[in-house]
């Protein structure tokens, strides 16, 4: 793990770790993670590589931390989003509605972080990133489906295994993001969201069993 330093880090810390991951970043994708080495990335930050082992044991570290910080921050976006819009989302919408909102904001954070996406995407560094970013999208969506659940207090009678299909959910919005991040990105977030909830979530409530009788 990076070498974190209890409170909060001061703002040279931050410009120094901003700068170590703007260079990765920018390496990975003109050469590829495996040719990237800790001396380049000191390099291109115009560090020097004690700088950077106070800071981080290697590239991967930096690399998970970054990793770590994106999916926080998408979890935290999409924590803000009000119940009653995800209530839209699973139920089916009302008249007039606008169901893919708060889908809309998961893609706007692809859009805001698109270079760290795209390294993760492509099979970039080690798997642990990629798989570190499916399960924080699976434990959202069942966290979403809970706090819905227990809200309106109902249970669920789901057609298919929950697991089954909260994973069908994040796959599809991985590959969808991918292609999107490969073209890039043609379709503002609002309009890509849209196509996500048309091709994959119309029928969730009914597929859940919240769909109202």
């Amino acid at each position: 793990m990076s070498k974190l330093t209890p409170g909060k880090p001061d703002r040279r810390v931050l410009r120094t770790r901003r700068s170590l991951r703007r260079a990765l970043f920018n390496l990975i994708l003109e050469k590829g993670y495996d040719a990237v080495t800790v001396e380049e990335i000191t390099r291109r930050a115009d560090l020097g590589r004690t700088t950077f082992y106070l800071h981080y044991r290697d590239k991967e570290d930096l690399l998970m931390e970054s990793v770590g910080d994106l999916v926080e921050g998408l979890v935290a976006q999409l924590a803000g989003v009000p119940v009653d819009q995800w209530k839209l989302v699973l139920e089916g919408p009302a008249p007039g509605a606008t169901p893919e909102t708060g889908i809309s904001i998961a893609f706007q954070h692809v859009a805001q972080n698109a270079s760290l996406y795209r390294i993760i995407l492509r099979g970039e560094g080690t798997y642990a990133a990629i798989q570190r970013l499916r399960e924080t999208i699976v434990q959202a969506i069942l966290e979403l489906i809970e706090s819905i659940t227990a809200r309106e207090n109902v249970a669920l009678k789901p057609q298919v295994p929950l697991e089954v299909f909260v994973h069908s959910l994040a796959g599809a919005w991985i590959g969808l993001v991918s292609w999107w991040l490969e073209q890039d990105m043609p379709q503002t977030p609002e309009q890509v969201a849209g196509m996500y909830y048309k091709m994959f979530l119309q029928s969730t409530g009914e597929i859940l069993g919240l769909s109202p009788h």
